[in-house]
């Protein structure tokens, strides 16, 4: 392929802008809709092979799938002739940033923009694992760290649906980045609890600049069995304990002991909140909770009531500073704090999937320094 060529009388390529193991990735223009898009070509003996094709296509499926602003937006996929053979391609939305693995190269990141781009990454991985999907393959080149300083999660080829007829990938053979895989992987076991532990991989190389464990791939695959990588806060001291404490959960051996990916989330916001919050107003961190429905309204849907519970400083004495005050006032029984509830409506819509999250404007936690308030989602579980 060269600069000029037009894809499948479509898209106009204008220039490389990345390549691996696949083919390449072009910098193109779509003029039907008039936007720049980013091309994935699958050259070479790729493009005749029909696993790899059928990787290709799995991407598209399940990147298509899925829309949340952590993750590549998935245009169109196909194939095309090209000086007399076929050549599979993927369209996808244009990142403007550059791989995290690019990132990492100039030296370990501040641990505030480290927080961050966790947190992003582990909200992509939420709506992934609501859905079903496994990522399989965390690592740092699949990670766009994009101007505006969020990131974006790409590839999903090597992605394991619960639904086995799209799932492309071969029993017995290791799929995966050995460097960032968890222990169960190397049996053939997998599940939404691995991708945590490549999370934790990635969060310590971002924070240490260097991998958890690393060496020749038995050497390697030992250490995740069995040993535990050298204590973060001795790597660097500035680490918050509660950021130590979380890498230390995800790399946890069992699976069990992982936390799910929204709590990790929901982690490294309050880390976020706690040391790195500027005094400038800021947006509220957005709120997650779980609602259950009915199979009847899942399908059907419906207009229900959402009972939210919160717990608030007693407005009636928590600015005074003795303790006998609080202890003393009627409104808080002495605890120093309310419980709160609400109450809000909300419409179900027919045809609800699980996992599926409703998004309500302004309901979330309230911002810092006169900042708006995040926004409510509702995860979707189906019952009955």
């Amino acid at each position: 392929m060269r600069a000029g060529t037009v894809l499948d009388g479509r898209y106009r390529l204008i220039e490389p802008i990345g390549a691996g193991g696949f083919g390449q990735v072009w910098k193109a223009h779509d003029p039907k809709i008039d936007r720049m898009v980013a091309v994935k070509i699958l050259t070479g003996d790729n493009s005749t092979d029909n696993r790899q094709v059928a990787r290709f296509a799995r991407e598209a499926a399940v990147a298509g799938s899925l829309a949340h602003p952590n993750i590549v937006t998935v245009h169109d996929f196909g194939s095309a002739m090209y000086n007399g053979r076929p050549y599979a391609y993927l369209v996808m939305q244009l990142l403007l940033g550059k791989p995290l693995s690019a990132v990492l190269k100039a030296g370990r990141l501040p641990l505030p923009d480290i927080v961050r781009t966790a947190g992003c990454i582990a909200d992509a991985l939420g709506a992934a694992h609501d859905a079903g999907l496994t990522h399989r393959d965390i690592k740092p080149s699949n990670i766009i760290v994009r101007s505006s300083g969020t990131a974006t999660v790409v590839d999903f080829g090597i992605t394991k649906s619960s639904d086995e007829r799209h799932d492309i990938t071969t029993t017995g053979v290791v799929t995966g980045t050995p460097a960032y895989m968890a222990p169960e992987t190397f049996g053939g076991t997998f599940d939404h609890r691995s991708d945590l532990y490549s999370l934790g991989c990635l969060l310590y190389e971002m924070i240490t600049g260097k991998l958890p464990f690393t060496g020749t791939s038995w050497h390697l695959i030992n250490q995740h069995l069995n040993e535990q990588p050298a204590p973060l806060t001795r790597q660097r001291l500035a680490t918050p304990s509660e950021l130590a404490k979380l890498v230390s959960q995800l790399l946890a051996k069992d699976p069990a002991d992982r936390p799910d990916a929204f709590e990790v989330m929901q982690s490294l916001r309050e880390i976020d909140r706690r040391y790195y919050d500027e005094d400038s107003p800021t947006r509220g961190p957005d709120r997650y909770v779980r609602a259950a429905v009915r199979l009847s309204t899942a399908a059907f849907g419906a207009v229900t009531q959402l009972r939210l519970t919160d717990r608030n400083p007693c407005p009636a004495c928590a600015s005074e500073a003795s303790t006998h005050r609080a202890k003393d006032c009627l409104r808080c029984q002495g605890t120093s704090e309310i419980t709160e509830q609400t109450t809000h409506r909300i419409r179900i819509p027919p045809g609800v999937q699980a996992g599926q999250r409703l998004r309500l404007i302004g309901l979330g936690w309230p911002g810092r320094n006169g900042g708006e308030a995040g926004d409510l989602f509702v995860v979707i579980r189906i019952e009955g």
